[in-house]
């Protein structure tokens, strides 16, 4: 009687949006008191109030809170639309939270871009970027804090005065030379940079113009693919929106593309049926994703996942084998493989690139391996042993500078906890999609680490060097997969899953991380002066 009567009032109240509303900004309000009132604390920022530090932080928690509500508002009547809306408020995010430069590999990949948004399709050793975009690559360094906090003097805010300064004298620096050899991936942002420069911003404007071109297009692909992901697609949203996910698309990298090409390549599998129009995307877009990293191959066996009764793929009444069907897209990807060399031999004049790591190469690697099938069976387990099987490293970011250890440890449970909500969506004789998926998934972790051990690791060392949590991101579906199978059998089927609650949860993890990583790009430690400009 007690608990229908407390059940009753908290119906009572969530139907009065009024009173929801007004409490939770009493809480965001007292979330953002002592949260400045720790950072004043532990970093004793001088321009930084108790009142003025807690509204700031309260108006933008209330502004991303707004959004979310604002936007569940679609749930039920569009949940593709709800949640790829979600995931273009949380790129704009990241996209102005994460400092320039501080995504693995954007600094070159941002000069390719700015080269093809010059003209430049093809691969010029000798290519010669105006002045400010080299200002901009000098004064925002990669791995800016290379592992410790911000110091007096030299946090993220002065580099930016710095490269104003810079641009503001006409200065002059080195011309960078890169040496990157793809196209397709860099297209979107290169798109970016082009209107950037039309509308007449600056390299650092052009730079944002990338990103946002990499958000738009990721935001496009992944509203699609959610449609077509159907009962898989808050499996699909997090394995998006996780807060390494995000902060990689959501930059000038290249993955951003990549990780959207694999999303709708991911759906047109997890559809209910698997049709000629679903059978043409997956083949376009395992073909492009392993043309620019060749892991992604085994993803080829997915087209092994459908059932037979929804295997739709033919022409004219006949269906088409699913074993030709996977010869079809192996083909494709190696005509699209060899077709993107000779575009590079025809279009490029830097000749023979010498190995940028001592004591690499992969024949000879190989050959090690070969004669040595034990120890690199140890190597491999100790490798993935000393990592945590890269399920712990989801709050890595920066150039692996900017370790969050809250974020570390809350993104699996974060994790976990949808996919228990979701559970009730799943029934063993759903197996079939599951276990080719997770077979994908171990594969893509043994491909991925042969390959880097192959090419980045010096013969003979005792450990695979190299290796980063973003590049197993696409295995995680299959593992989210078979929890969510799992734990079908251990949960009450007649619970409808709360998606809501879901997208909420990742969101908010989102939100910590940004404020997280801020904090160490922005506010210095007490005591701590830079040594160096």
């Amino acid at each position: 009687m007690e608990k229908q009567t407390i059940k009753k009032r908290i119906e009572s109240f969530r139907a009065r949006p009024a009173c929801v509303i007004a409490v939770g900004l009493v809480i965001l309000l007292l979330l953002s008191a002592f949260r400045t009132y720790h950072i004043r604390v532990i970093y004793m920022p001088r321009w930084l109030g108790q009142v003025q530090g807690t509204l700031i932080l309260f108006f933008s928690l209330s502004l991303v809170s707004g959004l979310f509500f604002l936007l569940s508002r679609l749930k039920g009547k569009n949940d593709a639309l709800f949640l790829s809306g979600l995931l273009l408020v949380l790129g704009l995010l990241w996209t102005f939270a994460t400092p320039p430069n501080q995504v693995p590999d954007e600094q070159t990949h941002y000069l390719r871009r700015h080269a093809m948004a010059q003209g430049q399709w093809g691969f010029d050793r000798e290519h010669v970027y105006p002045d400010d975009v080299n200002s901009f690559i000098r004064h925002f360094p990669e791995a800016h804090n290379n592992g410790y906090p911000a110091k007096v003097g030299n946090t993220m805010y002065n580099r930016f005065l710095e490269y104003r300064r810079a641009v503001d004298s006409s200065e002059k620096a080195d011309n960078i030379s890169i040496i990157i050899f793809q196209v397709i991936p860099y297209i979107p942002a290169a798109a970016g940079v082009f209107i950037a420069r039309l509308a007449g911003l600056d390299a650092l404007g052009a730079f944002y113009g990338a990103r946002l071109g990499n958000v738009l297009f990721f935001v496009i692909c992944a509203f699609f693919a959610l449609k077509m992901a159907e009962k898989y697609r808050m499996l699909l949203f997090m394995l998006m929106a996780m807060p390494l996910s995000s902060f990689v698309w959501a930059s000038a990298n290249s993955d951003s593309v990549l990780f959207a090409l694999m999303a709708l390549m991911f759906a047109s599998v997890l559809s209910e049926e698997f049709d000629t129009k679903r059978f043409i995307l997956f083949v376009i877009t395992l073909g492009i994703l392993s043309t620019c990293k060749m892991s992604y191959i085994v993803f080829a066996l997915l087209l092994l996942c459908t059932d037979k009764s929804k295997w739709n793929v033919g022409t004219k009444g006949r269906k088409m084998n699913r074993f030709l069907a996977l010869a079809v897209s192996i083909a494709v990807f190696l005509i699209m493989y060899m077709g993107m060399g000779a575009y590079v031999r025809y279009f490029s004049n830097y000749g023979e690139i010498p190995r940028t790591i001592e004591g690499t190469s992969m024949i000879r690697q190989l050959m090690f391996i070969l004669s040595n099938p034990l120890r690199y069976r140890a190597v491999f387990w100790d490798t993935l042993k000393n990592n945590s099987l890269f399920l712990f490293s989801g709050g890595v970011l920066g150039w692996l500078d900017v370790k969050l250890q809250f974020i570390n440890l809350a993104t699996p449970l974060v994790a976990l906890a949808v996919c228990f909500d979701q559970a009730p969506k799943y029934i063993w004789e759903s197996g079939r999609k599951t276990a080719v998926f997770l077979a994908c998934s171990i594969l893509t972790y043994a491909v991925v680490m042969t390959g880097l051990y192959l090419s980045w690791t010096p013969v003979s060392l005792p450990q695979i060097i190299g290796l980063q949590m973003r590049y197993f991101i696409p295995a995680f579906m299959g593992f989210f997969m078979a929890v969510s199978v799992w734990l079908s059998g251990k949960v009450n089927r007649e619970n409808d899953p709360n998606d809501s609650f879901c997208a909420g949860l990742i969101y908010s993890l989102n939100v910590i991380a940004i404020l997280m990583m801020l904090r160490v790009y922005y506010i210095p430690l007490i005591n701590a002066v830079a040594t160096a400009p």
